[in-house]
Formats: structure tokens, C-alpha cells, sequence
């Protein structure tokens, strides 16, 4: 067994991770993407495979802008580090994206993330992220949730 990462290591960790979920949420895929070293290598949750700071920066300005817009990400679940070597961590993490208008609470974490992050240049930069959705019949509870956060945004804006 790998030993916990210690009490430093784990800050950093958490740290990294705020950011990262803070990038999410001001939907800048640039800031997202910055937190990745420069060869970083990314499986998102659809299964396409990244390579890249700037591809996955770009991907995520992608889905910022359309599918994701004011989005959020559950932060209740505090991830797991583990050194694997000096500088390097495994990182086990799970988490929810959140529509406009839901709470953690209401929504179960839908994504579990495995990632490899290493201390480069006096920074923790992450070199790998695997996303993998969770949850049974996700796709259609994803699409049911985009659908009406959309037409509860619509009609606030009708009634306005």
C-alpha cells in the first residue's frame, strides 16, 4: 500500500484543486488549463483524449461556453493524495458539476477523477487527469438536469 501523503503535500494538493474548481466555475478554460504541466495528458468524461496545456484549456473554453455555462463543481468530497515518489501523487477525487440553481446536496457526486500530479519548477502542475462518469443512467439524469436548468433560466428571464 502506498503510503497518505503528508500534511504539506496534501495542502498542496487541496489547494491545486480549489483552483482548478475555482477556474471552473469563472468558466476560464485558460486558468483551467494552466494548472496542467505543459505535456499534461487529459481523458475526459465522453472518453476523447488530450494532450497538451493548451488542448486542454481549449476543450475546456469549449464546454465553458456551451454545455457547461455557470456551471459548478461539488466540493464536499474531499479528494484522496498519495505519494508515489518523491514530487508525484496520485490523486483520487469525486465530484458533481451543478447546474445553475442546484445544491450538492440534491445532486450525487457523478464523475470519480484519478490524477497524477508532480512538483515541477517549485509548482504542483497536474501531468494526468482521467475522468470517469459514474452513476447509473448519467447521460440521461445529465441531459434532464442541463434541460431544465436551461428552461428555469428561460423563464426567469420571461418573467423579468
Amino acid at each position: 500500500m502506498t503510503p497518505p501523503a503528508d500534511s504539506e503535500v496534501n495542502e498542496a494538493v487541496h489547494e491545486l484543486m480549489d483552483r482548478l474548481r475555482q477556474a471552473w466555475e469563472r468558466g476560464d478554460g485558460e486558468a483551467y488549463g494552466s494548472l496542467f504541466a505543459e505535456d499534461a495528458q487529459y481523458v475526459t468524461a465522453p472518453g476523447e483524449r488530450l494532450h497538451g496545456r493548451k488542448a486542454i484549456a481549449d476543450s475546456h473554453q469549449r464546454i465553458f461556453d456551451t454545455i457547461f455555462k455557470g456551471t459548478s463543481v461539488g466540493s464536499s468530497n474531499p479528494p484522496c493524495a498519495r505519494t508515489i515518489a518523491p514530487g508525484v501523487v496520485m490523486v483520487e477525487a469525486s465530484g458533481s458539476v451543478l447546474f445553475p440553481g442546484e445544491t450538492e446536496r440534491k445532486v450525487e457526486p457523478n464523475g470519480l477523477m484519478t490524477l497524477i500530479v508532480a512538483k515541477q519548477d517549485d509548482a504542483w502542475r497536474i501531468v494526468s487527469f482521467q475522468n470517469t462518469p459514474t452513476g447509473r443512467w448519467r447521460t440521461i439524469k445529465l441531459l434532464w438536469r442541463y434541460l431544465i436548468s436551461r428552461f428555469s433560466a428561460q423563464r426567469s428571464r420571461s418573467s423579468q
